[in-house]
């Protein structure tokens, strides 16, 4: 009994001391694991002490600072092209994504997505221990964490930044909703390259490149297609760096990581065997896009001039908001650099551009310019130069730009001809400088007389087109005609009271310079640096929209990537000249067709000429042909050239050419163009009878503006060119030669008989008077 005591007794003992050797063991093990912990919580901390704790907004904010492209549209809200910078990416909403990319990526990346909490430990020591041993390891991170990875840190491979990876999905995870993440990550994860060659980001742009689909259309083998492709997107992509697609070799790697995908989606059972098994019997290849139409290079030059615009848009709001708008008007640098920052923000940032442009007035113009017969081309130095065009169609009353021409083949010249490059306007600033003004500040009415005689001023001695001298002749023919004698001598009269300022510098005139403001030679056509096509055409606007300068545009409307309205189009109207001024410089502009340098217009337009206003233009040389004109409802202006200046053949082509293009527009809309509009007469202008030399009471009948005042002598002889010509009475006094090769038809010959006599004896007095001044 006692033995069997003893016994018990060595057995409890035996018992306890294993008991507390396996407790001591399980002691030593805890504190061995919390001190492991320690020490690695105490790394991880010391890796992680510098990366800043981010609110919610903030993450948000990081997490869609991503590229996105921009879309441009015409003004009907069809798109005109998706811009390409480095990288195509749209972004869409969760809900637009469809079921089948959701189920695909899940199964495929992070199976236990809804109940992680941003991260797999075990995921993690798996991984970590692979690549302690130097073996390439995959499947390491969650959705998350890619997430994370892909757009809040470099992609440096180093503890640390594993340790915040890990350390940003947990807080991640905690801050955003699973949908948020999910939607964030399938818009910003890569995709390889679409049917253009173009890197692609974001399933959305991925589904359109891939298979011409929205995501929401993807079927279950599409779905599981694409989905392979976030972890080595350039080796499943199907097409190669120029869009082709790919060799069968290299396609089957593609094929095998769909076959992966489709695997993992049965087995977490998103999909059903038998649509496992049509999903592996469908031909995905048979299923790419075909479609290689890059929209931007369909509308090249509709494309490139938003681009410019809307960067010049972003860089002067910006300058506005940082109160440097002063800066980035005077400092070149600044402005340029502001320009090339503004442009990449424009290029990535996700905008929405609705333009002004018309689609299919648009398209009836390049139709038109394709099929136009006369572009001549020119070996100039020992290259050949190909005939080049621009043009502008204006609407009047609000300045929207509905069509325009960049020039010739945008492949060989990107130049754009309408908007961007600038050119001598030769006769066409003659109403915008000389003859509007002139009716503006008194000077002449549109039958009053002017001096078309030769002159020499400090060594200049120019001449007519035609080297005749027209001597006594009326505004309205002078201005017909485009005579640059007495549109000189007109000019002169006032030309120290800065008409560039005052007129041309209203109307937006980028290029003028201070010496423009002070040479004759502006008067007809001489401006340093020229002028584009769409500032001459929305300066002729500007008298067809009774003298009202409504600042022409292309681009409607701006959207940021939220959708969010940032810049509407709304230009203050400038009254330029005076209604009574445009109305008669419109009329006169008239007589262009009827007897002037385009006398032949009629018989090739479609339409009645009798509310038309035109005015031709030929620069020195003859390395510019302009024409600009229209009725009240539109403008369109005109220029031909050579990229490098040399002579063009036949002056008349400029305005054959206006004809040619007008009927094109008539063609497709005649009420656009709006012929029998008529420009009404205001009632600041009356019918008078006037003496043409000093616009007093006379015999010849006039229409005149109601403020309309009889000219002192010095007005009356500067008008003739005084300030540049002491000369100016021993050349009133022959009468005027006959009509040579500038006249087109008679001008009204009955009416000059009957007040010949009348004009030479107003001329006497003015004479005598002027003498009787200069004897006092």
């Amino acid at each position: 009994m006692d033995n069997m005591f003893v016994i018990k007794g060595a057995i409890t003992v035996k018992n306890n001391k294993k008991y507390i050797t396996w407790k001591n063991f399980f002691l030593t093990l805890a504190l061995l694991f919390t001190l492991i912990i320690s020490i690695i919580t105490g790394f991880v901390a010391n890796l992680v002490k510098d990366q800043p704790v981010l609110s919610k907004e903030e993450l948000t904010q990081q997490l869609n600072d991503i590229s996105e492209n921009s879309d441009i549209f015409f003004s009907n809200g069809e798109k005109v092209a998706t811009i390409n910078s480095e990288m195509m990416r749209k972004t869409i909403p969760l809900d637009d994504m469809g079921d089948n990319i959701k189920n695909a990526i899940i199964a495929s990346e992070d199976d236990n997505f809804y109940s992680n909490s941003g991260i797999e430990p075990f995921s993690i020591i798996r991984a970590s221990v692979y690549e302690a041993a130097g073996k390439s390891s995959t499947g390491g991170s969650t959705i998350t964490q890619q997430l994370v990875k892909n757009q809040l840190l470099d992609n440096s491979r180093s503890y640390e930044r594993k340790a915040k990876e890990i350390l940003l999905a947990i807080r991640l995870n905690n801050t955003l909703s699973k949908s948020e993440i999910l939607e964030t990550y399938l818009n910003i994860a890569p995709f390889g390259k679409n049917r253009l060659g173009q890197n692609i980001s974001g399933i959305e742009t991925a589904a359109l490149g891939v298979f011409n689909v929205h995501a929401n259309e993807l079927n279950i083998a599409q779905a599981a297609y694409l989905a392979g492709f976030v972890q080595l997107p350039y080796k499943y992509t199907p097409f190669d760096n120029s869009g082709n697609i790919r060799s069968d070799e290299e396609l089957q790697a593609g094929f095998n990581r769909q076959k992966y995908v489709l695997n993992r989606m049965l087995e977490e059972d998103f999909i059903t065997k038998e649509e496992y098994n049509q999903a592996l019997e469908f031909d995905i290849k048979s299923s790419f896009n075909n479609n290689r139409i890059n929209e931007s290079e369909k509308y090249p030059y509709i494309t490139n001039e938003v681009i410019t615009a809307a960067s010049e848009i972003l860089a002067e709001d910006t300058a506005k908001k940082n109160n440097q708008l002063n800066k980035y008007q005077n400092d070149a640098n600044f402005k340029n650099d502001l320009l090339e920052k503004s442009k990449v923000k424009f290029l990535t940032g996700g905008y929405k551009v609705r333009t002004t442009i018309n689609k299919e007035l648009y398209d009836t113009l390049q139709e038109a310019k394709e099929n136009y017969s006369r572009f001549i081309s020119k070996n100039i130095d020992g290259q050949n130069y190909p005939m080049e065009i621009g043009a502008t169609l204006i609407e009047n009353n609000t300045g929207r730009v509905l069509a325009f021409i960049g020039g010739r083949d945008f492949n060989n010249q990107q130049l754009n001809h309408a908007t961007r490059t600038t050119r001598s306007p030769g006769s066409t600033i003659k109403p915008l400088l000389v003859f509007a003004p002139a009716i503006d500040k008194g000077y002449i009415t549109p039958n009053s007389m002017l001096l078309d005689r030769k002159f020499n001023y400090n060594g200049w001695s120019p001449d007519n087109f035609s080297k005749t001298e027209f001597g006594v002749i009326s505004a309205r023919n002078a201005l017909a005609k485009s005579l640059n004698l007495s549109t000189i001598r007109l000019y002169s009269a006032f030309s120290n009271e800065d008409p560039v300022k005052e007129y041309l510098e209203k109307m937006n005139f980028k290029s003028l310079v201070e010496s423009d403001h002070t040479n004759l030679s502006a008067s007809i056509g001489g401006l340093s640096y020229g002028v584009t096509v769409l500032e001459n055409t929305n300066a002729f606007s500007t008298l067809a929209n009774k003298g009202k300068f409504q600042q022409a545009y292309i681009i409607e409307s701006i959207e940021d990537n939220t959708g969010k309205t940032i810049y509407t189009a709304n230009f203050n109207p400038v009254q330029v000249y005076s209604e009574s001024t445009s109305y008669l410089t419109i009329n006169m502009l008239n007589d262009v067709i009827t007897g002037g340098t385009a006398g032949n217009m009629k018989s090739t337009l479609k339409f009645s000429t009798d509310n038309l206003f035109v005015k031709t233009g030929t620069s020195e040389y003859n390395h510019d042909l302009w024409t600009v004109g229209g009725t009240k409802n539109i403008t369109f202006g005109l220029w031909t050239g050579y990229d490098k200046p040399s002579e063009l053949p036949g002056f008349d082509h400029a305005h054959n050419q206006w004809a040619y293009f007008m009927n094109a527009i008539y063609n497709y809309n005649p009420s656009l163009i709006g012929a029998d509009n008529k420009f009404e007469q205001p009632a600041s202008v009356k019918k008078e009878n006037i003496n043409p030399y000093n616009n007093s009471k006379g015999s010849v009948t006039d229409i005149v503006p109601n403020s309309f005042q009889e000219l002192n002598n010095d007005k009356v002889m500067k008008k003739f060119g005084s300030t540049i010509d002491k000369n100016v009475l021993e050349k009133l006094r022959p009468p005027s030669p006959k009509k040579e090769d500038d006249d087109d038809e008679d001008d009204k010959k009955e009416n000059n008989d009957k007040r010949k006599e009348e004009d030479i004896t107003d001329l006497n007095n003015i004479e005598a008077e002027v003498v009787n001044d200069e004897d006092e």
